[in-house]
């Protein structure tokens, strides 16, 4: 099932954001609205051939922004999209802010059927740290109250929490592991997914205020070690394996198609190249290879 850009408007401004702010200022209702959004996915159930990001892949339903639960209709279309198609995973990707309001969490778990999975995204151990990244007064308490809501309230529908790592975060990792820890102990309930941020969107516009390289996030990552095999499910993505520690390459993804990776040199004598994810090609335009060595 393909990615779905499920609304273009959103309540933060995070500096990574994969979107342009081009794409905020489309007009909403008339390429986002219930009408044209229905119109769109009874197309693609019939040639598959309507959205551009991963239309054969049959797996799972992915519904993105801007913020989703921004939509007018939103309680709507996720009773149609779960109808339509009642036994495939349907992802929404959330910053979470909304399901710190208990009327809205308890009326999506009425409408979210399992499978269904929520992946909400936290970006600093404190306040001052997530807001300077979401630039959103506010949006640290509300996340960490609707990442608390969806744990309480859930029946069946999973949590996944995402971490962006970008220059002004890194330095918080294992503060931020340590906050989940600390407040979500029963780490069965979730899973933790650590991303080293894609360069495209805002991102490529902020990046010299972002950049962030390899060398020095998976320096960060590898001296947590300790905290990471203490949750339940976590997982690395954008990391190739020769930069993370022997321990750590079991929680490596592979998650990008091949066009959006590259193997370099190095990597052709590399005993783990097909378990590997290369290089992000948009990393290597722009930060180039030379972390990278054959296992």
């Amino acid at each position: 099932m393909p990615d779905i850009a499920f609304w273009n408007k959103c309540n933060s401004k995070c500096i990574m954001c994969t979107n342009m702010d081009s794409f905020v200022n489309q007009d909403s209702m008339a390429l986002y609205g219930i009408k044209h959004q229905i119109k769109m996915f009874e197309r693609h159930l019939i040639d598959g051939g309507t959205y551009l990001k991963n239309p054969q892949d049959n797996s799972f339903l992915s519904l993105t922004g801007g913020e989703p639960t921004l939509h007018p209709d939103f309680f709507k279309l996720i009773a149609y999209f779960r109808r339509r198609v009642p036994s495939t995973r349907i992802v929404l990707l959330s910053n979470a802010r909304k399901f710190s309001n208990l009327t809205f969490v308890k009326k999506f778990i009425r409408v979210a059927k399992p499978p269904f999975e929520i992946a909400c995204s936290l970006h600093g151990s404190r306040a001052a740290k997530h807001e300077a990244i979401t630039q959103a007064k506010g949006s640290f308490n509300q996340a960490l109250k609707g990442i608390e809501n969806i744990l309480k309230f859930s029946q069946g529908q999973r949590l996944e929490i995402r971490i962006v790592l970008i220059k002004q975060n890194i330095k918080d990792f294992e503060n931020i592991l340590r906050l989940f820890l600390r407040k979500f102990p029963d780490t069965a309930k979730y899973r933790i997914v650590v991303i080293h941020y894609e360069i495209e969107g805002m991102s490529l516009i902020n990046h010299k205020k972002i950049a962030l390289d390899l060398k020095e996030s998976s320096k960060v990552v590898n001296k947590c070690f300790k905290l990471i095999k203490q949750f339940a499910d976590f997982r690395l993505y954008h990391f190739p394996l020769c930069v993370l520690n022997s321990r750590l390459r079991e929680y490596a993804w592979i998650t990008l198609p091949m066009e959006d990776r590259i193997y370099i040199k190095e990597c052709r004598k590399c005993s783990q190249k097909k378990k590997c994810l290369g290089l992000m090609r948009t990393y290597y335009e722009h930060f180039g290879g030379e972390e990278i060595h054959a296992l």
